[in-house]
C-alpha cells in the first residue's frame, strides 16, 4: 500500500513536466495534435534586454493531408487606444511526421505585450484551439523611424542653411525611414509643408533612409517654415521643421578703374568695371552713358584711346536678375597731344584739342556776356597784332605770341565762348578768369 502511494506521489509530481498535449478535430473525422507550445524571449540587438519573442509550436496529424493555420495576436496597449498585430502561419500536415514552426514578435513600442497563439482551420474559418502565452515587457530592438529636414545652400562663397540670397544654388534634403513599419506592413503618410509648389511624393525607405532632394534655387524671396510630417500605424508620429529666409540680391557694387587718366589723346586708355565684391557680372545688365556721346561703348570695359581732349562724363548702370541696380560715374580728362605731336595734332583738328567748357563750371548769363566781351576784346587786340605783322599767317590755334594778358610764354587758344586757355609743357592746362584776373588750373 505504501508503495502504491509512493508512486502516485511521483506521478503527480512529474505531470507539470510532460509537454502539454492537445487532440483537437482539424475537420471532419481527421485528427490533429498539438504537441507543444511555448514563446520564447531573445534579445536580438545584445544590448540586455528582451526586444523579441520567438512563438515556438510543435503540432501533428493523423491525416495525410491536414491544412492548418496557426495565428498570433499580439495586442500592445497604449493608453488611451490598444493596437494589435495578427500573424498568419498557413501550413499543410501529413501523417508522416510532426511539424515544428514559428512565428516571431518584434517589439514596435516599449512596453507590455499580451500574445495569444490559435490554430484555425482555413476551410472553416473555425478555431481549432486557443492558448493564452502571457504579458511580456519587451524593449524596442528594431532600429526605430526618424524623418530629418535639411537645407543647404551656397552665399558668398560659404555654405548655409538659413539666409541666402536669391539665385543662389539651393538644396532641400528629406531623409524618411521606418524599419518598423515596413516589418509590420504598416507604414504610414508623408506630409511636407510650407513650400511655395507641389514638390515631389517621398515614402519611408524599409532598411535605409528613403533620401530625395528639392532644387530650391529659384524660389522667390521670403521667410519659409518647411515642415516634414511622418505617422505610421504603430503609434508613431514624427516631425521635422526647418526655418530659413531667401532674401533679394543686394544692389550690385562695383568701382569704375580708369587707364590713361589726364593723358594724350591717342595713348592707352581704358574703363573698366569691377565688381568691389567678386560679383559675376557677366548675367547682369549694364548701361553706359557718356557726356559727349560715343559709339560702339559697353560690357565690362570700353577703350577711350582716341577720345577727343576735354573732360568726359561716364556713367555706368548695372542691373542684376533680381531687377535691382546700381549706378557709378567718372570724370575722364583726356589732353592734346604734348612737344612734337602738337603740330601734327593740330593739323587734323586743333580746335578739339583743347578742353570742352560744357563739361566744367556752369556759367550765369552774366558771367557768360562777361567772357563774351573778353573774346570780342582778345579778337579785337589779336587783329591788331596781325595787322602790325602784315598779315602773318596764324598756323593752327596754338601759338606763343604775347598778348595783353601774360600767358609766360605758354601756348595758348581761344575757345568758341571767348575764353582763353594755355597749356604747360607736362600738359596742365590753365584758363584766364577774366573777374579774378588770374590764371586758374584746369581740374
Amino acid at each position: 500500500m505504501n508503495k502504491i502511494v509512493i508512486n502516485l506521489i511521483i506521478i503527480t509530481l512529474l505531470l507539470p513536466l510532460i509537454p502539454f498535449i492537445e487532440n483537437v478535430q482539424a475537420g471532419g473525422n481527421n485528427d490533429f495534435t498539438v504537441v507543444n507550445y511555448e514563446a520564447r524571449e531573445q534579445d536580438i540587438d545584445n544590448d540586455g534586454f528582451v526586444d523579441q519573442l520567438r512563438i515556438v509550436y510543435n503540432v501533428n496529424t493523423t491525416d495525410s493531408n491536414t491544412q492548418v493555420s496557426a495565428q498570433v495576436n499580439t495586442i500592445f496597449n497604449q493608453y488611451p487606444a490598444e493596437h494589435e498585430i495578427i500573424q498568419w502561419d498557413n501550413f499543410t500536415l501529413t501523417n508522416e511526421k510532426s511539424l515544428s514552426r514559428s512565428i516571431f514578435v518584434d517589439a514596435w513600442k516599449e512596453g507590455e505585450y499580451t500574445v495569444t497563439l490559435k490554430f484555425v482551420n482555413p476551410m472553416t474559418n473555425e478555431i481549432i484551439s486557443e492558448y493564452q502565452l502571457g504579458v511580456f515587457n519587451l524593449m524596442v530592438g528594431i532600429e526605430k523611424p526618424f524623418v530629418a529636414l535639411n537645407v543647404i545652400a551656397e552665399h558668398e562663397g560659404k555654405s548655409v542653411d538659413d539666409n541666402f540670397n536669391t539665385g543662389s544654388e539651393c538644396k532641400i534634403k528629406r531623409n524618411i525611414l521606418d524599419k518598423i513599419g515596413h516589418r509590420y506592413n504598416e507604414t504610414g503618410e508623408v506630409q511636407f509643408i510650407g513650400a511655395p509648389w507641389i514638390t515631389p511624393s517621398i515614402a519611408p525607405g524599409e532598411n535605409t533612409p528613403n533620401s530625395d532632394e528639392i532644387d530650391c534655387s529659384n524660389w522667390p524671396a521670403g521667410k519659409y517654415s518647411l515642415k516634414l510630417i511622418y505617422h505610421n500605424s504603430l503609434g508613431y508620429s514624427l516631425e521635422s521643421w526647418k526655418n530659413f529666409s531667401i532674401l533679394n540680391q543686394p544692389a550690385p557694387s562695383f568701382n569704375l578703374n580708369v587707364t590713361g587718366q589726364n593723358m594724350e589723346i591717342g595713348t592707352l586708355c581704358f574703363i573698366t568695371i569691377e565688381p568691389t565684391d567678386g560679383t559675376d557680372f557677366s548675367e547682369n545688365q549694364i548701361s553706359w552713358t557718356t557726356t559727349p556721346e560715343h559709339e560702339g561703348i559697353g560690357g565690362l570695359e570700353s577703350n577711350c584711346k582716341m577720345w577727343m581732349p576735354g573732360i568726359h562724363r561716364i556713367v555706368v548702370n548695372v542691373t542684376n536678375s533680381e531687377g535691382i541696380s546700381a549706378t557709378n560715374g567718372i570724370n575722364l580728362v583726356r589732353i592734346p597731344p604734348l612737344g612734337e605731336n602738337v603740330s601734327t595734332w593740330g593739323n587734323e583738328s586743333v580746335t578739339s584739342s583743347w578742353p570742352v567748357r560744357s563739361g566744367g563750371e556752369v556759367e550765369s548769363e552774366f558771367t557768360g556776356y562777361i567772357a563774351t566781351g573778353i573774346g570780342m576784346l582778345l579778337l579785337f587786340l589779336i587783329s591788331i597784332i596781325v595787322l602790325k605783322r602784315f598779315g602773318e599767317d596764324i598756323q593752327g590755334e596754338f601759338t606763343n605770341k604775347k598778348s595783353m594778358i601774360n600767358a609766360e610764354g605758354l601756348p595758348t587758344h581761344t575757345d568758341e565762348e571767348g575764353h582763353l586757355w594755355r597749356q604747360h609743357p607736362d600738359g596742365q592746362i590753365d584758363w584766364w578768369d577774366a573777374n579774378a584776373n588770374m590764371w586758374i588750373p584746369f581740374q
